[in-house]
């Protein structure tokens, strides 16, 4: 990998037009930004854009972030897609991305930066906080080839931009799982995922809202699965609000929806993301994608086979989830979550 550290107001400038060079990382207090170099069918492939892409980045390049934005073109909107982890997202964002139509940004770890300076910004902070988010998300939705559309699907822990994201008219999908397939998930990728799921609880816990709610101490003796309960609500009761607005731009989409018909939801999903995506694109790639993990290409992983593994995780953890999701339904951190989010895709 190349490696350069020095820039001029002339490279910044050369920088800012050039999609190849990614906003990879944003060091929020020096006001840095790292570039990594990767083409369109890297970014493409690639089921995370953070520190797992590094094969297909072939140089990487710092530059000021503030003098970057102002010379970035405006571009126009992306879309995007929401999520509460565990349901699908990636497959989704893959499934909607058609090389010289769509390309999807699964997870680019900048955004997950803005979103900190966003969720640590207090009082004249916040609206400077806000503008690194847009400059951000608009550095990601410089197009490869003119026409394209940037669909993203940010990680989960930066749903705390969506409110930003829906206001500013960007078409937007919020994805969610049940709370028992939350959970199953959980428990399917063992000890890892526990800990991810704290993490997240920790994050969340900074968003001055749900789990903020929730006193330290109190939290310290919840079990794994208390945890993962909490904050799969957390971001359900988000996009309860969110979607509660009755903002045009957003809608719902429940992940079964989604694995029991592909091509009609993503049809659906294509139209309200202003995602110029024919039928016959929809059908390549749903028989392309929709037969395989969607982190691990070489994998086979069918919709059946994930029904049949959350089958025997069921039988196994009846008791233990049925006790959850009873212990789950008395809790409310800030507001009411039904079984189904409001304002769904298919109506």
């Amino acid at each position: 990998m190349t490696t350069a550290t020095n820039t001029t107001p002339k490279d910044v400038g050369a920088l800012a037009r050039d999609p190849a060079w990614f906003p990879h990382a944003l060091d929020a207090n020096r006001r840095l930004l790292a570039l990594a170099r990767i083409d369109r069918s890297g970014l493409s492939n690639e089921p995370f854009l953070d520190q797992r892409m590094q094969k297909s980045v072939t140089g990487s390049m710092t530059a000021p972030f503030d003098a970057l934005a102002s010379a970035a073109p405006a571009n126009p909107p992306p879309s995007f897609i929401f999520h509460t982890a565990f349901c699908c997202s990636t497959l989704m964002a893959k499934a909607l991305d058609s090389n010289g139509a769509v390309l999807g940004l699964k997870e680019p770890n900048v955004l997950m930066d803005a979103a900190n300076v966003l969720r640590m910004a207090n009082g004249a902070g916040v609206e400077n906080a806000r503008k690194t988010v847009s400059a951000t998300v608009n550095l990601l939705a410089r197009p490869h080839q003119a026409g394209e559309r940037i669909l993203i699907k940010p990680t989960n822990t930066a749903n705390n931009i969506a409110p930003l994201i829906v206001a500013s008219g960007a078409p937007v999908i919020f994805l969610y799982g049940d709370l028992r397939g939350f959970l199953l998930s959980v428990l399917k990728k063992g000890e890892a995922c526990k800990a991810f799921t704290r993490k997240q609880y920790t994050i969340f816990a900074l968003d001055k809202e749900g789990v903020a709610s929730i006193p330290e101490r109190q939290a310290l003796g919840f079990t794994d699965l208390q945890i993962a309960a909490l904050v799969w609500r957390h971001q359900m009761e988000l996009f309860t609000r969110i979607l509660s607005s009755g903002a045009a731009n957003v809608r719902s989409l429940y992940f079964r929806d989604l694995l029991k018909n592909p091509q009609a939801v993503l049809k659906a999903a294509a139209a309200h993301l202003k995602l110029d995506l024919t039928d016959t694109m929809l059908t390549g790639n749903v028989a392309a994608v929709f037969s395989k993990n969607s982190k691990f290409e070489d994998q086979e992983y069918t919709p059946e086979e994930r029904s049949r593994d959350e089958s025997s995780l069921e039988s196994r953890h009846r008791t233990e989830l049925d006790m959850i999701e009873g212990w789950a339904r008395q809790v409310k951190l800030a507001a009411d979550v039904g079984d189904r989010l409001p304002n769904p895709l298919l109506g």
